[in-house]
């Protein structure tokens, strides 16, 4: 039958498989990095006493997109009150430059949408210059069909693909 001195070995063996078990489960592996300046002997701390601090901030410029109907590029309403805010934001602030790049869906030839695409880009560039932008702070460029929004075949993907991205 079963001896003895086996239970006991097995014992043995099921704690030292268990300690090994849960050790190294608990393993983590850790580097150090040191950094080290010889032109550095000491670092001073210091308090600043309590002044006024004005914490008031303002967003100088969001990233706008502006969609287009399919083969147009006119601006619409929705398009216009996108890009009225980004007008009154490059008046506040006159250092800020923008690229707009001009995108397409994927039907039409790639010479056809490269074309479609600059002319949405150049709409929108000629309504930040209407409205006293000076054409020198922006950047046009266009991607035709090259950098999709959106993959897919559907009328869904190709509405998000015509659009022209302010940066």
């Amino acid at each position: 039958m079963l001896n003895i001195k086996k239970i006991k070995n097995i014992k043995t063996y099921s704690i030292f498989f268990m300690v090994i078990l849960i050790t190294s489960c608990s393993s983590m592996k850790v580097t150090e990095e040191a950094v080290y300046d010889s032109d550095i002997s000491t670092v001073e701390a210091s308090i600043i006493e309590e002044k006024e601090m004005n914490l008031q901030t303002k967003a100088v410029f969001t990233n706008a997109t502006v969609y287009f109907e399919f083969d147009k590029f006119n601006l619409n309403s929705k398009s216009l009150q996108t890009l009225k805010s980004a007008v009154s934001a490059m008046k506040n602030n006159k250092s800020i430059r923008i690229t707009i790049a001009g995108h397409a869906d994927e039907r039409g030839t790639r010479e056809y949408n490269l074309a479609l695409g600059q002319r949405r880009a150049d709409a929108v560039k000629d309504y930040f210059v209407l409205n006293g932008i000076n054409k020198n702070r922006i950047n046009v460029k266009s991607y035709g069909e090259e950098r999709p929004a959106a993959y897919g075949a559907d009328e869904n993907s190709y509405s998000k693909n015509r659009r022209a991205e302010i940066n």
